[in-house]
């Protein structure tokens, strides 16, 4: 019996509203006693300051009890003075001493309310004053009468009894605030019972905001705390309780105060029975100096408190602690036997689940979770608890299962949405997203958090939300705190990081250095209970930011996170020092520059993510499916397709297939049943071949092969049957054809065809919202990855993850709209396939790899020579013109030439091309491509197959003045510069010859 999840606002197309998570916390304690006016005499001054050295006192007990609001209190030693000085400013409270010369406090009070209306208290700082109070001590003037024994609390306590008195009516309302009720018409008394009172409230409110989940959280939660309404007759007391009995938490009440105007011996009992019958489950206190009245207490089931004991004030907090819910929930069974006890709601989860029938039946008849749970400001599910009936479940294996589900859900609900500081405390597993060390979450982490936050605030649909569960992974970020800490504890790093030294040094170095003992303790606790995949990612500051996002240019590590816990703790904290050490690579420090930024400025976070995916059969792990959706389409196809109509790039297994370059399946979410590819045999040709998994059957305890040292890179007839049957089509060797569905008689298409043509989960809409909303919210065009898993059991829903949100920006460079005129043998290269938008007009020097010394099978050869060249022509600071077969950047060397960005930093246009026999698709979802754009740097596609695409390979072949010529590559130097005009709203560009 599930509790209903927390209601979400919805999005449309053009506009949405966000409310913050704790926003009603701001709407809460609006009224506030900021300004006092202090009237006592020069003796009396000198009494509260020397004797009882106030003001310090006041300043120490806001602090101890975390208040952030001190009043500001100005003093003044006549009545004349104070009178003068509410003429010319404002305050919100008069607290006056009763020595005032020849003017009586209850007269002075009423003079003040002529000034201003506000209220007015009367403090006596001596016992003795109190029997010679005029009758009306309540009468007009003066609002309420404390008595001051020398503890600063009672400022507090009439500060804080104002303020609930102002703000009750409104924040139970708005805020479901609870509130105590306390009837007693002693000055004495209730000038003690409200002081401890607030005290302790105070550090219940302390005791829990330990267990926030944030520093924020800690602050607003403060203002749920319990409103304090005292009464002190009959009336006034039924008055409260009638106007707040649905937020009341307990009630302590005199045994005898007037009512009706006299003074009733029995007045307090009769409350309770009136009370009792309305609200049996109610904790009351009854309290009195007649200890006859302890059996009359028991006798109507609430609890008692003699007046005169020495324990008075023990007795008062016991009551608070065990009957109202202010301190641990102490399972019992009926005889009172205590069984268990949980002093936060995580442990309330845990004892829940362990405690004996009997105890839950216990405590469930008698409304003690409500209650403390109201006490810890869960008022929702609280009031969700409160009326169901233990005769209610059939069974009490029912009754546990929904308490757990109402606690497991304050949980989600606490800690969605938000960023949690971690604590080993308040530490639970159902946690999406942790901080564990303060600082920046930096590119990455602020986009995952960001990605928690729209996915509890917003609902996508109704019709998604049947078919999907959308969820972020389990995250921990490591702040860039940390990353400054890490390089000042072992201060030899940045000699060797801001040097020339290799990767292979700077690495080595690295991996030397020490973390954080504190740290490395935390990150054992997780691993304690997190034995699952993880990757490690980097998180810089400059990265996934709006205009130069660096995408794949630091270092991930995927873990298997399944050997023993020494070992994996090692595996995690080496990961992490490698990805700090990313900051510092050559591949970083390229784009750095190229992109006008310093390495320094690159302080890292680190990401520590659960992998989505699954144990297959053979021992790997890999999700069902991953992907890249971003919101422009650069190559469209047809007339019809748009760039804003959006394109998704899907693979099998882990996405690293799609932002290294792979073979992917692609479509857009407006036309999700078009195909992008003339045949059938184009599309079988230019289906995903191989996929990513994380092995884990490796033995290894060290990152011998980088980043990829726990990957393997398997075929795709190794898919799991599941996989394949869910997104595969089949390739007919007989007939030469694709056919729906995948049988195992044929060569595997990815193609999901089940979720885009044929009424599988509904892929299409699915990204069409998730972009829509990513769009509306960050203000730009967007770039999503994403990971999931079908179920296995039928009618379970698909789990798809968010992974990362980034935003995808395309630069508004306006070409001048007229049309040039170019004669066909000016133009060298054309391209009808062009991204960005330039015009340049200063490059002599063009690179390219020689088609007749091209070899799919030798590519990894040519990243050595292009590197070569490149690392010449940036030293001189000479921009150049690229030229290669394939796909620049894939990690599949079959696919194209797998070069780093440090390879080719210092190029101004890329161009991709096709040969006769080697016509691979363009680059467009990898994180190499979304490099290129980000950077402004060209990009032309040349098919080799299409009539409008061309490169005047005669014409470069006789060009004589080559600067270069090595096994791969040639570089030529021209004269005159060339002139490039890319125009990427059109996806027209080219490249003209000089002039000679």
């Amino acid at each position: 019996m599930p509790i209903p999840p927390p209601s979400h606002s919805n999005i449309d197309e053009v506009k949405f509203d966000y409310k913050p998570k704790y926003q009603i916390f701001h709407e809460l304690m609006i009224k506030r006693i900021n300004n006092v006016l202090l009237v006592s005499s020069y003796y009396d001054n000198f009494i509260l300051e020397e004797d009882g050295r106030l003001s310090d006192q006041i300043f120490e007990e806001f602090h101890n009890l975390n208040l952030r609001t001190l009043p500001v209190i100005t003093r003044v030693a006549t009545a004349s003075e104070a009178l003068s000085l509410l003429k010319e400013q404002t305050f919100d409270l008069v607290i006056t001493m009763r020595r005032l010369g020849d003017i009586d406090a209850f007269s002075f009070g009423s003079q003040v309310k002529e000034i201003q209306k506000i209220p007015v208290i009367l403090l006596l700082n001596n016992p003795a004053d109190v029997p010679y109070l005029p009758d009306a001590t309540s009468g007009e003037g003066i609002d309420k009468i404390f008595l001051w024994n020398g503890d600063s609390t009672v400022f507090v306590a009439i500060i804080k009894h104002l303020e609930d008195k102002m703000n009750v009516e409104h924040d139970t309302r708005v805020g479901l605030v609870r509130v105590i009720i306390v009837i007693e018409d002693s000055i004495r008394y209730y000038s003690i019972f409200l002081t401890n009172i607030y005290s302790e409230i105070m550090k219940q409110t302390h005791r829990l905001i330990s267990e926030g989940v944030n520093d924020y959280y800690h602050l607003l939660q403060m203002r749920t705390r319990p409103k304090i309404l005292l009464a002190s007759n009959f009336e006034d007391a039924l008055r409260y309780y009638d106007d707040y009995k649905q937020y009341a938490i307990g009630i302590i009440t005199d045994a005898r105060f007037p009512r009706e105007g006299i003074l009733d011996e029995s007045a307090g009992l009769t409350f309770i029975k009136i009370i009792k019958k309305d609200n049996p489950t109610l904790p009351i206190a009854l309290q009195s100096s007649n200890e006859k009245n302890r059996i009359r207490a028991e006798s109507l089931e609430v609890f008692f408190i003699n007046k005169f004991s020495r324990k008075l004030l023990k007795t008062i907090r016991s009551f608070m602690l065990n009957y109202l819910g202010f301190g641990d929930f102490k399972f019992r069974l009926s005889d009172g036997t205590e069984v268990s006890r949980a002093k936060n709601i995580l442990e309330l989860e845990r004892a829940i689940a362990a405690v004996p029938e009997e105890s839950l039946i216990y405590h469930g008849s008698n409304d003690h979770f409500s209650g403390w749970l109201m006490n810890r400001g869960e008022f929702e599910i609280a009031q969700r608890i409160k009326p169901r009936k233990v005769s209610e479940f059939s069974k009490p294996e029912e009754l546990r299962e929904f308490l757990l589900s109402a606690v497991n859900s304050i949980l989600i609900e606490k800690t969605g949405g938000v960023i949690n500081d971690f604590s080993r405390d308040s530490f639970h597993p159902s946690i999406r997203f942790t901080r564990l060390r303060p600082g920046s979450l930096g590119g990455k982490g602020r986009g995952i958090a960001f990605l928690q936050f729209l996915l509890n605030s917003f609902l996508l649909s109704d019709e998604l939300s049947e078919t999907i569960s959308i969820r972020i992974p389990k995250t921990y970020v490591i702040g860039t705190d940390e990353f400054d800490h890490f390089m000042d504890d072992n201060e030899e790093l940045y000699d060797v990081a801001l040097s020339d030294a290799s990767d292979k040094d700077i690495k080595k170095s690295f991996l030397k250095a020490k973390l954080d003992v504190k740290l490395v303790k935390d990150l054992r606790f997780i691993l304690r209970t997190l034995v699952a995949p993880l990757s490690v990612r980097s998180s810089s500051l400059l990265e996934d930011s709006q205009f130069q996002p660096f995408a794949g240019v630091f270092e991930t590590y995927m873990l298997p996170n399944n050997q023993d816990l020494k070992t994996r703790v090692k595996l995690l904290c080496n990961a992490i020092k490698l990805v700090f050490a990313s900051s510092f690579l050559k591949q970083a420090k390229s784009y750095a520059e190229s992109t006008g930024q310093s390495v320094d400025e690159s302080k890292m976070a680190v990401v520590i993510q659960q992998v989505v995916g699954r144990i297959r059969p053979n021992n790997l792990s890999y999700p069902c499916f991953s992907g890249v959706a971003t919101s422009y389409n650069y190559y469209p196809i047809g007339d019809y397709m748009l760039p804003e109509d959006r394109i998704v790039f899907l693979a099998a297994g882990l996405g690293k297939t799609i932002v290294d370059g792979g073979l992917t399946y692609r479509f857009s979410p407006k036309y999700p049943e078009i195909s992008f590819y003339s045949t059938q045999d184009q599309m079988f040709a230019n289906s995903q071949k191989q996929f990513f998994a994380i092995d884990l059957d490796s033995k290894s305890t060290s990152f011998e092969r980088g980043e990829d040292s726990f990957l393997v890179n398997s075929s795709i007839f190794d898919l799991d049957p599941e996989t394949l049957q869910n997104i595969a089509d089949t390739f007919d060797y007989n007939d030469q054809a694709i056919k729906p569905g995948y049988r195992g008689d044929g060569a595997p298409v990815i193609a999901f065809s089940n979720q885009l043509r044929y009424g599988g989960v509904p892929f299409a809409k699915l990204f069409t919202k998730i972009l829509r909303l990513g769009e509306q919210t960050m203000g730009s065009s967007v770039e999503i990855e994403f990971a999931g898993n079908f179920q296995q059991d039928r009618g379970k829903k698909t789990t798809f993850y968010l992974l990362q949100i980034r935003p995808y920006t395309q630069y508004e460079v306006i070409l001048d709209e007229e049309k040039e005129d170019v004669l066909e043998n000016q133009i060298l290269i054309k391209s009808c396939l062009a991204s960005g938008n330039r015009i340049i007009s200063d490059i002599h020097d063009i690179v390219y790899v020689k088609p007749e010394a091209f070899d799919k099978l030798k590519t990894q050869k040519m990243v050595s020579e292009i590197g070569e060249i490149n690392k010449r022509l940036k030293r001189k600071g000479t921009p150049y013109i690229l030229i290669g077969f394939g796909r620049w950047g894939t990690f599949d060397s079959s696919l194209g030439i797998p070069v780093k960005w440090h390879h080719i930093s210092g190029v101004q246009v890329i161009i991709e091309a096709g040969l006769k026999d080697f016509q691979v698709e363009h680059s467009q979802g990898s994180h190499f491509f979304q490099n290129i754009t980000t950077a402004n740097i060209g990009y032309l596609f040349i098919n080799y197959k299409s009539k409008e695409d061309t490169i005047d390979w005669q014409w470069l072949l006789e060009q004589e003045s080559v600067v270069e010529d090595m096994v791969y590559f040639r570089h030529v130097r021209v004269q005159n510069p060339f002139y490039v005009r890319i125009d990427g709203r059109k996806r027209e560009g080219f490249v003209l010859k000089p002039d000679l």
